[in-house]
């Protein structure tokens, strides 16, 4: 199992704008139908990140990565032609729809966001003006030390969408990881027995930083919905494996893997603008009851209604 956790201790100021450590409550944007079975289940799904709703948000880091190295003659090209080839390959595999991955690490992912009345995020879960969206907030810290507790130990922080902020963050795993790759290459000169494994270990950990960096990036046209992502690696034929299922989603057979979670870690459940709130209230306070949730906070959009 890659331990990615140390992977980004290697790069403190890349871990921090992903997550500062902050405990705050982050919201699961749901339809009334999934909020209804999500909270008598108990469960949150893990979706296969190949698979999100487009294809354009798979391929657009590793295009980025791609142009990138494209774009810097001082990086060292034993190592990075290497790892232009492997990201150019995994581009152009998905655009053009080859099934040559490799299914050994499977990344599965929850989203989340910052912000508990999105309208935005409401639009993508209401038909017309009595049909409302929910959303469940969750106590961050408590959701993810459970998560580890259970086995699900999981990358996890703040979709980045400023492109500049993306370059930057990819030039320090650059730096970083060039500079140890050089480090070792004239320690080979100097030592004749030193390990002849330890490039190859270089390329490897930055493949995998960059992979799971890569899932963190957006186009920045979905900025207004303020992501919050929890990565889980599903990793194959070991002990920290999970079993998945498959579901379909717009035609699509998405595998998915569920996480267990605990009451306490719900703080609140939203509802979305809507024209009948009295009675989308109580409805839902009386579905909590009937769950055991009845503790629980209840908030209503802030957001008018047009019509």
């Amino acid at each position: 199992m890659i331990d990615y956790d140390n992977l980004l201790k290697k790069i403190p100021r890349v871990k921090k704008i992903l997550d500062d450590g902050s405990d705050e409550i982050i919201y699961h944007y749901t339809k009334p139908e999934k909020l209804l079975g999500l909270l008598e289940s108990e469960t949150l799904r893990f979706s296969n990140a190949l698979y999100l709703n487009d294809k354009e948000e798979v391929t657009y880091s590793y295009k980025l990565i791609v142009d990138l190295i494209d774009g810097r003659s001082d990086l060292n090209e034993k190592l990075f032609s290497k790892i232009r080839e492997h990201f150019f390959n995994k581009y152009t595999n998905i655009v053009n729809g080859n099934d040559n991955f490799n299914y050994k690490y499977e990344y599965y992912t929850v989203s989340f966001s910052t912000e508990s009345d999105n309208l935005t995020l409401w639009n993508n879960y209401a038909k017309g003006q009595s049909y409302t969206g929910y959303n469940i907030g969750f106590c961050k810290n408590e959701l993810i030390k459970d998560m580890i507790k259970k086995g699900f130990s999981s990358v996890y922080g703040n979709v980045i969408y400023d492109r500049k902020v993306q370059v930057t963050v990819l030039n320090l795993i650059f730096n970083k990881w060039n500079k140890e790759f050089e480090r070792i290459l004239k320690l080979k000169k100097v030592q004749k027995n030193s390990d002849a494994e330890e490039p190859l270990k270089v390329l490897f950990e930055l493949i995998d930083i960059l992979g799971i960096i890569s899932l963190f990036f957006k186009n920045p046209h979905f900025k207004d919905e303020k992501e919050y992502r929890i990565i889980f690696i599903n990793s194959f034929g070991t002990d920290t494996s999970k079993p998945t299922k498959i579901c379909e989603k717009n035609g699509l057979f998405v595998p998915y893997i569920e996480y267990k979670f605990q009451k306490r870690t719900v703080n609140s459940i939203n509802i979305g603008p809507t024209l009948d709130e009295n009675i989308f209230y109580t409805s839902t306070s009386r579905m909590l009851l009937n769950f055991g949730y009845g503790n629980k906070a209840i908030n209503r959009s802030k957001i008018p209604l047009r019509y």
